[in-house]
């Protein structure tokens, strides 16, 4: 009898079922992922507010689940579905911060304006900022860069040395410490008493800072990592003011106008440059209501008033959000945001025209915007609304971590 068909026939056989091993480890990879992705859809669907990068794979032999995500929700609800439905699959993701220990707050911004840019190099897209004193997460720190997660929910990148890392008993200090926050919209802090002694750094309106003294007409502050400066006294105000301010529509209107004329910057949260929806967010910030980050996020709250372009039933603080109209086949598309200050008119961050400035709704100005009334979308409220998607800042839960019972 001829050997060699008989050993074709057992190679045949084994290449045949290690080929069925691989297509039957491909075939769980694959529906891993697609119950990752739905999975996702529920816990992380928005990447701005959420970290989620798991995948799994095939390793040498073994499929592995691995990556990171940053919510304690999403972690457990991962793990319970993929033990549920893959037993076999070994589990390395991540709960960043890793070594959690259930402090929320575990750093501040040290610098009065920081970049947080969607990825860990400062030549990529900058999705937002984030000032002085506000309390943050710090997820993770790679190098030089770390990834945090500020107040409003938005998570990115930051150089590490721009946020100031504390534990508890440090966390203990800065929430029991006198705070003061900045309210003119840009200046310097001195290195004595004195205009003409040696800046310390800047500021911009909506700074944090812990209070030390009071001295001829000056007070002395300090920053998140010890530094100490000197600030205008006039300049500052008690945080509690801001933190438990009671929101009037005049006071919102005075806000607004101290930030005509900084220059429009996607991305931008601050007195140095901003864009469309960082403008009715400082605003609304420094009347004690900590909003949602994004102009299509705004346009998620409130009340809304109106569909028309009109002034008719607005009032001063009022938001008017423009875009694109739900039609069928074509979903609702907010791109921009506007304040309402009364008379007609609204203040606005416009990269158009690369400025904070004010039109008008009344087409008979010269202020008016012809192309708004076909963008317009709605008109909503914030005051005397109930509270859903935006809180007092007090009610924020990164703010209750540095507010202390006396503020």
């Amino acid at each position: 009898m001829n050997r060699y068909p008989r050993l074709l026939i057992l190679l045949f056989i084994a290449l045949a079922g290690f080929g069925a091993c691989t297509s039957q480890a491909e075939k769980t990879v694959s529906e891993l992922n697609t119950l990752l992705g739905e999975l996702k859809l529920e816990y992380a669907p928005d990447d701005r507010i959420e970290w989620w990068e798991i995948a799994a794979a095939e390793v040498e032999g073994v499929i592995v689940l691995k990556g990171e995500v940053a919510s304690k929700e999403a972690y457990k609800a991962v793990v319970q579905r993929v033990d549920a439905r893959f037993s076999e699959v070994k589990n390395e993701l991540l709960l960043l911060p890793e070594g959690d220990d259930g402090q929320l707050v575990n750093g501040l911004v040290n610098n009065s304006v920081i970049h947080l840019r969607r990825e860990p190099s400062s030549t990529k897209e900058l999705v937002t900022q984030a000032l002085l004193g506000a309390p943050v997460r710090i997820l993770k720190t790679e190098g030089g860069k770390s990834l945090i997660q500020i107040p409003d929910g938005y998570i990115g990148w930051v150089n590490r040395a721009e946020v100031h890392a504390v534990d508890r008993e440090e966390l203990a200090a800065y929430r029991e410490a006198e705070k003061v926050v900045y309210t003119a919209q840009y200046g310097l802090s001195y290195s004595e008493p004195d205009m003409g002694s040696m800046p310390v750094t800047d500021l911009v309106i909506g700074n944090i800072l812990s209070k030390v003294t009071e001295e001829s007409g000056y007070t002395q502050v300090k920053y998140p990592d010890g530094r100490l400066g000197w600030v205008k006294s006039s300049e500052l105000v008690p945080a509690g003011e801001i933190f438990f301010k009671t929101i009037l529509k005049e006071n919102l209107v005075q806000t607004a106008l101290k930030y005509h004329g900084i220059p429009y910057l996607w991305g931008g949260t601050s007195s140095k440059n901003i864009d469309c929806s960082g403008l009715v967010s400082n605003v609304y910030f420094l009347n004690g209501i900590q909003l949602p980050r994004d102009a299509d996020m705004q346009a998620l709250i409130g009340r809304e008033l109106t569909t028309d372009f009109v002034p008719e039933g607005l009032e001063p603080g009022d938001l008017l959000f423009f875009g694109r109209k739900a039609s069928e086949g074509k979903e609702e598309r907010v791109t921009h945001v506007a304040m309402y200050i009364g008379d007609g008119e609204y203040i606005h961050s416009a990269g158009y025209r690369e400025r904070v400035g004010i039109n008008s709704m009344v087409s008979t100005t010269d202020n008016f915007i012809e192309s708004y009334p076909d963008i317009f979308v709605r008109a909503v409220r914030i005051i005397g609304e109930e509270y859903d998607g935006f809180r007092p800042i007090s009610e924020n839960a990164f703010y209750k971590e540095i507010i202390s019972d006396t503020q």
